[in-house]
């Protein structure tokens, strides 16, 4: 490619991602008014409740919940940390986190929208994939022991969890919710972005043909971790991974490389992991990784 020929498809770039942004904006918006909206409710009282239950029905209620949670992972981080403190389990308080780490109410309205097509189908397909590998790695935390998961600095509150169920509901404010709104959408919009520009260069500049054989439905489990691979330097956020899936997809992607994408990207990413590394040891931190990747594979292969 040369500089005369690249400059010339500048305008075509530029109109494309033009074009994809005014399609995936609406979607944005409204991702980010339901997430901020939901903030103001009694999310650690909610987990708090059904995270001290029977171990099975604590990890899928924290599954659930993680999933539909608008907290992204810094904002979990120390609602998990309160609630181990106040005598929870670790094993569903690992689910919420991961399961929160993997999808939200805003990610969830994008991918419907932002993806072509099958957008609600994806969707809906991540949603269940990550409540179900939520609930398989609750379950297998239960037989790890606390020392080789969480740190030992961590102590526990004497009060349990009197602190949290007596806490009062946070106010709803019309002035800081639109605030909170603008900032959220300032960050998710940036890399949403950054997003639409690669995706927008990967359909113009890389021919379709080289896409199909690296992440194409018929490589099999080749195609699928390399998607899951690929996604642990390339997935900035959310916002911005949808567009770039989604021109990928049309170059011949295969839709369970593109679910594996979503899966390991979304949980990997350099900040979430040093988020965790305050509460989980590094060697936990390390299975937690190679058990996703593997989970996205196998599930990629279902998703077919």
């Amino acid at each position: 490619m040369d500089l005369e020929w690249f400059l010339l498809s500048l305008p075509i770039l530029l109109e494309q991602c033009w074009h994809t942004l005014v399609n995936l904006f609406p979607y944005l918006a409204a991702g980010v008014l339901i997430g901020e909206l939901l903030k103001f409710t009694s999310w650690t009282k909610i987990i708090y409740k059904w995270t001290s239950k029977s171990p099975f029905v604590a990890v899928l209620a924290a599954s659930v919940i993680g999933a539909v949670s608008p907290l992204c992972t810094y904002g979990t981080i120390p609602v998990v940390i309160e609630l181990y403190k106040s005598g929870v389990h670790i094993a569903p308080l690992v689910t919420f986190l991961a399961a929160s780490s993997l999808i939200n109410p805003q990610l969830f309205i994008m991918t419907a929208g932002g993806i072509d097509g099958i957008g609600l189908e994806m969707a809906l397909v991540l949603t269940g994939a990550i409540i179900l590998i939520g609930l398989a790695l609750g379950l297998l935390t239960y037989l790890v022991p606390r020392r080789y998961i969480v740190r030992k600095n961590i102590a526990l509150y004497d009060g349990g969890g009197g602190n949290i169920i007596n806490r009062e509901k946070k106010l709803f404010i019309v002035g800081q919710y639109f605030i909170n709104c603008a900032k959220n959408l300032k960050n998710v919009g940036f890399y949403m972005l950054i997003g639409i520009l690669i995706g927008a260069a990967v359909e113009l500049y890389i021919p379709k043909v080289w896409i199909h054989n690296a992440l194409g439905t018929g490589q099999g489990v080749r195609s699928i971790l390399f998607a899951s691979l690929l996604g642990v330097p390339l997935y900035a956020c959310g916002g911005g991974a949808i567009p770039l899936v989604n021109k990928m997809m049309q170059n011949g992607m295969g839709k369970g490389s593109g679910l594996a994408f979503f899966i390991v990207g979304s949980a990997t990413r350099p900040a979430p992991i040093a988020a965790m590394a305050i509460l989980f040891t590094p060697l936990f931190l390390v299975a937690y990784c190679v058990f996703l990747i593997a989970a996205s594979v196998l599930i990629g292969l279902m998703y077919v």
